[in-house]
């Protein structure tokens, strides 16, 4: 198909090719893969499925993710958290590039010190051994401090960035948390780059490549369906993806766009959202890139779900939703698809379960 992946998805229970060629027993053995017994890492694997996982946060959380719903039997549960081993936590150090294997919707921890005498730090994503979008971030232990990737910053490869501090944002010599939250099952690559002086003085390239193409490495929108591993926000019977989430968590119809805040790159609107509303936002699609919503500064339970409207009818059409995208808020890239250039997008925000509410933040990156 002249689509080319990393040889780390081979055999890996998901289809990456349109021919699934790639979980073939012997283009796998030719390549030096041999069939893995874990495809899903330190996920649940669906029962009676290849390839389905659910990361440790939708077990048991009232909502179906698996075709057969064992992720909501109790039992399969607590064996699950009977035998979960928590993503090895790696230390992060100024001229050193850290890599390791990746899992979609995972978040990876990490600890980092500036050192006495440095000013400022540089963490890029911006590898082309990073294979795809991340969402990375910087904190103390009571989230008194965090700094957010830079999106001004941004990687020329797709849903990637710099993350910049210096001591007005943290103090050399205390230890932080950083979190990086993949969207993609690879390998994950960080570069860190520290200076004595300033942030100016760190010269860090944002030139990459993506190793992939299409949805995230390989998946669209979810563990090996179409946007999502769930089931259909109009069609509780169909399996066809929202990502894990029932007909309860979302809304099937956008707010009014007669009251929507526009949206635009890079600048972050904030409000109040109170329990029980819902708040539209809208943007227009130019230029042939992803773009991403990023609400991970709210202080509440979110739930992204965007819509893209009809361009004769100007009717709402479903395109998917976020609910736990980082931490319990919400962060969802949306691809560009050239059948909707210059559409309008909406955006509804919402609380989770109609029951939360508080301080928003949505940024468009583009």
């Amino acid at each position: 198909t002249g689509k080319c992946i990393p040889k780390a998805w081979l055999c890996d229970g998901t289809n990456d090719c349109s021919d699934k060629s790639d979980e073939e027993q012997s283009v796998c053995l030719a390549n030096g893969v041999s069939i893995s017994t874990n495809a899903c890492g330190n996920q649940y694997s669906c029962k009676g499925s290849s390839g389905i996982c659910v990361v440790a946060d939708w077990m048991c959380d009232d909502y179906q993710d698996c075709p057969q719903n064992d992720d909501e039997e109790q039992a399969n549960c607590d064996a699950f958290e009977a035998s979960y081993v928590p993503p090895e936590t790696v230390t992060l150090t100024c001229g050193e590039t850290a890599t390791g294997d990746a899992y979609q919707y995972n978040e990876y921890p990490f600890t980092f010190t500036l050192p006495a005498g440095y000013a400022a730090v540089k963490m890029s994503t911006c590898l082309t051994d990073n294979q795809g979008p991340v969402y990375l971030y910087l904190r103390n232990d009571d989230y008194t401090v965090q700094v957010n990737g830079n999106y001004s910053e941004q990687c020329q490869c797709s849903g990637r960035y710099i993350l910049s501090a210096d001591t007005t944002d943290i103090v050399a010599g205390e230890e932080y948390t950083v979190s990086l939250y993949t969207e993609f099952t690879g390998t994950y690559a960080i570069k860190v780059d520290c200076d004595a002086s300033s942030l100016a003085a760190i010269t860090t390239s944002n030139v990459c490549t993506d190793s992939y193409t299409g949805g995230s490495s390989g998946y669209d929108y979810g563990s090996g369906y179409d946007y999502g591993s769930g089931y259909d926000p109009y069609d509780s019977n169909a399996y066809s993806g929202s990502s894990g989430y029932d007909t309860d968590s979302i809304s099937n119809t956008p707010p009014s766009l007669d009251s929507a805040i526009s949206l635009s790159c890079g600048v972050a609107q904030t409000g109040t959202l109170a329990v029980g509303e819902a708040l539209a936002f809208s943007w227009i699609q130019s230029g042939s890139v992803d773009v991403s919503l990023n609400g991970c500064a709210s202080d509440f339970d979110t739930v992204f779900t965007v819509y893209v409207l009809d361009s004769v009818t100007s009717e709402p059409i479903y395109t998917a939703e976020n609910d736990d995208g980082c931490g319990t808020q919400s962060y969802l890239t949306v691809t560009y698809d050239s059948a909707y250039s210059g559409s309008t997008y909406v955006l509804a925000l919402t609380g989770y379960g109609g029951s939360n509410g508080g301080s928003y933040s949505v940024t468009l990156e583009c």
